[in-house]
């Protein structure tokens, strides 16, 4: 029962009071039975009230009890969410890129080989030589006695009163020039010159799998040759050993 309700029979109970004082002689009994049962409702609008407020105390006990309730779930939902990332993470890692497909891979670098203690060439290997510090293509050749490169165009010049010489050289990465003092002078034989040709022999740097050695070279005309270098058996000894089956045993100089 609302408030209203509960002040119009209040009212009401008042207003029968005041009439009966105003009457002299009214009938006693009457005028009591309905004044018992004004009290009488009265007392149970005021029981209904007293529930009522009750109830309210107690639904919004209930509601303060279910907000907190939601309030933990809500925590709960955003650690989740906080956390999901890294369990995504876990169980769906992120996929390697696909390699772009017709590349071409360089092939890998064979590992140096060597039995007891000599490095394990092939008919051909990639070395370095420095000057010009470059690499190049070598015949492994151990028919000849000694290395030579082949140098079609020499000039020969004196360069703090020793004689020097300059030469070119075709490598994989081009046309090098090199300049180097002669040591001394050898006779090449050909076929094309029986009668041989004095030439002149620079020391270069050799550098094949280990090893890492002055080389003699003697500057000849190669231009019936394959390659420009050719390695002979005054490099090989005691350094190598050949095997003719194969080519490019040593991986390719560092450079």
């Amino acid at each position: 029962m609302n408030t209203g309700r509960l002040t119009s029979i209040i009212g009401a109970a008042l207003l029968l009071t005041a009439c009966a004082n105003m009457n002299p002689q009214p009938q006693p009994t009457v005028v009591e039975t309905r004044l018992q049962q004004l009290r009488d409702d009265v007392q149970a609008m005021k029981a209904e009230f007293e529930r009522t407020r009750d109830l309210l105390q107690s639904n919004a006990s209930n509601d303060t009890n279910a907000d907190r309730a939601i309030e933990l779930r809500l925590d709960s939902v955003n650690k989740n969410l906080e956390t999901l990332p890294s369990r995504i993470d876990l169980k769906c890692p992120e996929p390697k890129p696909a390699e772009p497909k017709n590349v071409c891979k360089e092939p890998k670098q064979p590992k140096s080989e060597s039995l007891q203690g000599k490095t394990i060439v092939g008919e051909k290997e990639r070395i370095r030589l420095d000057p010009p510090g470059k690499t190049f293509v070598a015949r492994i050749d151990t028919g000849a006695t000694s290395s030579s490169l082949h140098a079609p165009s020499v000039v020969q010049f004196e360069r703090d009163g020793a004689n020097w010489v300059r030469f070119t050289l075709q490598g994989e990465e081009g046309i090098e020039t090199v300049e180097a003092p002669i040591m001394r002078y050898a006779r090449v034989v050909q076929q094309a010159d029986p009668q041989g040709s004095r030439r002149p022999v620079v020391a270069l740097r050799v550098q094949l799998g280990e090893i890492d050695e002055s080389v003699e070279f003697t500057l000849a005309d190669r231009s019936h040759l394959e390659n420009e270098v050719l390695l002979g058996r005054s490099f090989l000894t005691d350094l190598t050993l050949v095997d003719v089956s194969r080519k490019f045993i040593q991986p390719a100089p560092k450079k």
